[in-house]
């Protein structure tokens, strides 16, 4: 079995990172609380970042670990929530199997669903609005995004990230109610 190697880091790096991510916590779980808007899920993603740069610190140094803590957190939180809404979509599909039309009550709750997304949408900066859509909707690329809309990569990441978050905190509020 061919396996690339890896190295252990040095008890001083493993260390310096210990102590990076444990300074970071707080600031990490509250930055994820934001995106997505449940406290427990929030720790659970700090903690699986922290993780990830552990085991990406063994294998290599890591040039700019904080950086890297929040971009793998950042990634994890909008892989959630595109779980969270794919799970939706089949769980609504899935209502209408046995035939039977939805009743009047399910229809006025979607009609609420879409007119909070919609208001949520409204929101938006036409700039995050126009990414999400592209991104979303039509399937493109960050990378793609940036070109097309005359963007740095990392602005179009920026402006998706909220525009998520917003999202993801007015569908997580109807829930709630």
């Amino acid at each position: 079995m061919n396996s690339l190697p890896t190295r252990s880091a040095p008890d001083a790096d493993a260390q310096a990172i210990a102590e990076l991510y444990a300074s970071c916590y707080g600031e990490l779980v509250a930055y994820l609380r934001r995106l997505c808007a449940d406290h427990g899920q929030a720790e659970d993603l700090a903690q699986e970042a922290g993780m990830r740069l552990i085991a990406q610190a063994r294998r290599e140094a890591v040039a700019k670990p904080r950086a890297f803590l929040f971009h793998v957190a950042t990634n994890l939180a909008r892989d959630q929530l595109r779980r969270r809404m794919v799970s939706d979509a089949h769980a609504i599909e899935g209502d209408f199997d046995d035939g039977h039309a939805p009743g009047a009550d399910h229809i006025a709750t979607v009609q609420e669903d879409v007119a909070r997304v919609s208001a949520a949408l409204n929101t938006l900066t036409p700039r995050a609005r126009d990414v999400l859509v592209l991104a979303r909707i039509h399937g493109h690329t960050q990378k793609e995004i940036a070109d097309r809309l005359n963007l740095q990569p990392k602005t179009v990441e920026n402006h998706l990230t909220r525009a998520l978050a917003q999202l993801g905190a007015a569908l997580t509020g109807r829930r709630r109610q």
